[in-house]
C-alpha cells in the first residue's frame, strides 16, 4: 500500500480534527506540525505519536519530504500559506472559507494551475453521514423537483479573537457558518445560485475577552437557484446551548429534514452536568443533546479519507479549490446585497 506523508500547520481545534482523521488511516504518516503555540503543538504531537519537535516557522515544515500539508490557520493566513504549500511541491488542504475574499481566492487558484498540485477544500459538512444521506435521497428522485428549503447553523460564537476582527476574518457568521449551508445547498440542488438577498446584524458587539465584534453575528439570506428554487439560510453567533445545524428541503414529491445536532438520537437531563455534549455547548446541566462520535458525525474523517484516496489515485475531489471559490463568490455577493439592501445577481 502506498504511503502518504502529511504535515499540519496549526495546533488548535481544527488541527486536532485533522490529526485524528489522519491517525485513522494506516497509509498516512504525519511527519510534522508547525505552530506558534509550542505547548499546544507538543500536546497534539504526544497525543498522536508524532515524532520530533514542532516547527515555529511553517516554512521549515515545508522543507520536509511529504505529499500534502493541512493549513489549519486563521482566514487571513489562508492565501499566503496555501501559495507557499503549493510552491513547495505539495498539495494544500485548506479549511473553509477558501480565503477572505475572491481576490485572494483567485490568486490561490492561479498558483494551483501552475504548481501541478491540488487545493483540497475542506468543507466537512458535505462528508457528514447525515448530510451525505440527504444527497443520496435527492439523487434517487425521492423529493422530485426541489422548490423551497431552509439551512441553519447557530451557536454562541467562536472561541478565538481573530474571528471577530474584520481584517483578520474577512466576515462574520455568514463567512463562518453560512458558507457551510451554501456549499451543501448548491450540492443538493445540483445547479447554480443566480441571485441572492441578505440582511446582516451585529447583536452582541461586546465579546468580553475577545474584544469588540467588528463583523456580523446574525444573518438571514435567500438563495435564488437556476431551477427557480428559493432557499432561506439563517446563521447566528449569539445562540446559546451548543451547535445547532439543520436543513429542510421541500420538493414536488417529498420533503426531508436533517439535523445531526439537537436531534432525538440522544437526549440527557442532568442537574449535576457532565463532561462534554457538543461543540460550543456552554453547560451540560439541564437538557442536552450529545452528539456521539462528533468528529465522525460532522464528516472530518470521511473528508480526509476522501482526499487521501484522491491523492493516491489522481481523482478529482468532491470539494476542490474551484468549488471553494464558487461558494465564496456567492457569499461575497450576499455581502453586496446586505449593503445595497437589494437582490443581487451572482456573476
Amino acid at each position: 500500500m502506498d504511503k502518504i506523508k502529511v504535515g499540519i500547520i496549526g495546533s488548535g481545534f481544527i488541527a486536532e480534527h485533522h490529526c485524528h482523521s489522519y491517525s485513522l488511516l494506516p497509509n498516512v504518516e504525519i511527519v510534522g506540525i508547525s505552530s506558534i503555540n509550542e505547548e499546544e503543538a507538543k500536546n497534539l504531537m504526544n497525543k498522536y505519536g508524532i515524532l520530533g519537535n514542532p516547527y515555529k516557522n511553517y516554512k521549515n515544515l515545508l522543507k520536509l519530504d511529504c505529499d500534502a500539508i493541512s493549513a489549519c490557520v486563521p482566514n487571513y493566513l489562508h492565501k499566503d500559506i496555501a501559495i507557499d504549500i503549493l510552491n513547495s511541491g505539495k498539495h494544500a488542504l485548506i479549511e473553509k472559507p477558501l480565503a477572505r475574499n475572491i481576490i485572494e481566492g483567485k490568486e490561490m487558484l492561479d498558483v494551483e494551475k501552475t504548481s501541478n498540485k491540488k487545493i483540497f477544500y475542506c468543507e466537512n459538512n458535505m462528508y457528514a453521514p447525515s448530510f451525505s444521506k440527504v444527497k443520496e435521497i435527492i439523487e434517487e428522485g425521492a423529493l422530485g423537483k426541489i422548490y423551497m428549503g431552509r439551512g441553519k447553523e447557530q451557536h454562541s460564537g467562536p472561541h478565538s479573537a481573530w474571528f471577530y476582527k474584520l481584517k483578520d476574518s474577512g466576515g462574520g457568521a455568514l463567512l463562518d457558518l453560512g458558507i457551510h449551508d451554501i456549499a451543501c445547498l448548491v450540492w443538493y440542488l445540483g445547479c447554480d445560485v443566480k441571485e441572492v438577498y441578505c440582511q446582516v446584524k451585529t447583536i452582541q458587539p461586546d465579546r468580553g475577552k475577545f474584544g469588540k465584534c467588528e463583523v456580523e453575528d446574525n444573518v438571514v439570506g435567500v438563495l435564488y437557484f437556476e431551477n427557480d428554487a428559493q432557499v432561506v439560510i439563517e446563521e447566528s453567533w449569539t445562540a446559546p446551548g451548543g451547535y445547532d445545524m439543520r436543513f429542510e428541503l421541500f420538493g414536488t414529491e417529498g420533503q426531508v429534514k436533517v439535523a445531526p445536532t439537537f436531534s432525538n438520537l440522544m437526549s440527557v437531563y442532568s442537574e449535576k452536568g457532565f463532561g462534554y455534549a457538543v461543540e460550543k455547548a456552554g453547560t451540560t446541566k439541564g437538557w442536552t443533546f450529545p452528539v456521539p462520535a462528533e468528529a465522525w458525525s460532522f464528516g472530518y474523517p470521511q473528508e480526509i479519507a476522501h482526499f487521501i484516496d484522491c491523492m493516491l489515485n489522481n481523482k478529482k475531489p468532491l470539494t476542490d479549490g474551484n468549488y471553494g471559490y464558487k461558494i465564496l463568490k456567492i457569499v461575497e455577493t450576499m455581502y453586496k446585497s446586505a449593503k445595497s439592501r437589494r437582490i443581487e445577481e451572482v456573476d
